[in-house]
C-alpha cells in the first residue's frame, strides 16, 4: 500500500470524506481544500459547482457549473461526464467561462480519443450577467468573479412572476381578460437561492444582489493569518478580515466558507476568524469542511466517531 501524502492521515488518504450541511429544502455536500480539491453539489437544485476530482456523489448532478480553470476545481471533468454516460444517465450539461469552452472540448475530444467513446456533453459558454434558463421558473445566473485569469462564480435563480400592485384588487375574470388583450399586469422577481463564486478576490461581485440576497452564499475564505494579507492579494483569493468586514452588508440566511487549506486547517481557522471578528463564529456562517458530521465519498452512512479535521 502506498504511503499518505504529506499531512494527510492514512485513514483520510484511505477514505476520503465529505460535508453534508442541511439548510431547509437545500443540502450542501462537497469536499473543499485549497489547491487539492473543490466540489460542492446541490442536490435538490440539480446543480454541481465545480467537479474537482469528480467524487462518485457529484455525478447525479445533471447541471455542472465550472468556476475557472485550475486543475483542483476542474480535473474531474471528463470522468464526470464519462461516468454518467457509462451508468446510462442523460449527458451532462456544463456550464463554464467562455474563454474556457474551447480548451475544454479539445481536452474532451482527446478523451474520447483515448476513451474509444463517444461521450455525449454539453458546453453552455457563460458571460458575466448571462442568465442560462433551465426552466420557465429557474435559471443559473454568471458573475463575474476576481481571479486569475477567466472566472465565474453562478447563482442559482427563482424566477417568479408577480401580479402588479395596481391590479391587485381586480377580478380573476378582468385579469384575465386584461392579459389576452396584452397588458403586462405581472413583473418577474428573481430570488437567488444558492449562489456560489469559487475562487476569487475581494471585489464588485461583493455587491450584486445575487450575493447580497442570497438565501445561501458559498465563497471561499483562503487566508487567515495577519501577515498573509498580501498573499491574498497577490493571489487574488479572500482574507478571513474581507469576510468579518462584509458580513453585516450580507442578507444571507446562510454563509458557507470553502477553501481553507490544510496549512491553516479548520481549528487554525476558527481561532483566525474569532480574533478578527471578537467573538466566534456567527450561527449563520458555516465551515464546509467542518467533518464532525462527515461521510464516505460517495456513500450515505455517517462516520460514527471520527473527529474533525483540523
Amino acid at each position: 500500500m502506498a504511503d499518505a501524502p504529506p499531512n494527510i492521515s492514512p485513514k483520510q488518504y484511505l477514505s476520503q470524506r465529505f460535508a453534508k450541511l442541511g439548510f431547509g429544502p437545500y443540502t450542501v455536500i462537497g469536499y473543499s481544500v485549497a489547491g487539492e480539491e473543490t466540489v460542492v453539489q446541490v442536490p435538490e437544485l440539480n446543480v454541481c459547482f465545480d467537479i474537482g476530482r469528480a467524487p462518485q456523489f457529484a455525478l447525479t448532478s445533471d447541471f455542472l457549473c465550472i468556476s475557472h480553470g485550475h486543475m483542483d476545481h476542474i480535473a474531474g471533468i471528463a470522468y464526470y461526464l464519462s461516468q454518467r454516460y457509462f451508468q446510462g444517465m442523460k449527458p451532462g450539461t456544463v456550464l463554464l467561462p467562455a474563454e474556457l469552452e474551447r480548451p475544454v472540448d479539445e481536452l474532451l475530444r482527446c478523451w474520447q480519443r483515448i476513451e474509444r467513446q463517444d461521450t455525449p456533453y454539453t458546453l453552455i459558454p457563460m458571460q458575466p450577467g448571462q442568465l442560462h434558463t433551465i426552466r420557465p421558473d429557474f435559471g443559473i445566473r454568471a458573475l463575474r468573479t476576481h481571479h486569475g485569469g477567466p472566472s465565474l462564480g453562478f447563482s442559482c435563480i427563482s424566477i417568479r412572476q408577480k401580479l402588479k400592485a395596481e391590479y391587485f384588487d381586480r377580478p380573476g375574470e378582468e385579469l384575465a381578460r386584461m392579459k389576452r388583450a396584452g397588458v403586462e399586469i405581472q413583473y418577474t422577481l428573481e430570488v437567488p437561492l444558492v449562489t456560489y463564486l469559487g475562487d476569487t478576490g475581494i471585489g464588485p461581485v461583493f455587491e450584486t444582489p445575487e450575493v447580497v440576497d442570497a438565501q445561501i452564499l458559498i465563497t471561499e475564505c483562503t487566508f487567515f493569518e495577519p501577515d498573509h494579507r498580501t498573499r491574498s492579494r497577490e493571489g487574488r483569493h479572500l482574507h478571513v478580515s474581507q469576510i468579518v468586514e462584509m458580513l453585516p452588508r450580507l442578507k444571507c440566511q446562510q454563509v458557507i466558507l470553502i477553501h481553507v487549506s490544510r496549512r491553516t486547517g479548520l481549528g487554525g481557522a476558527r481561532r483566525w476568524f474569532k480574533k478578527c471578528m471578537g467573538r466566534g463564529l456567527p450561527e449563520n456562517v458555516h465551515f464546509l469542511m467542518d467533518l464532525r458530521d462527515a461521510h464516505h465519498a460517495g456513500d450515505a452512512a455517517a462516520v460514527a466517531g471520527d473527529p474533525p479535521v483540523d
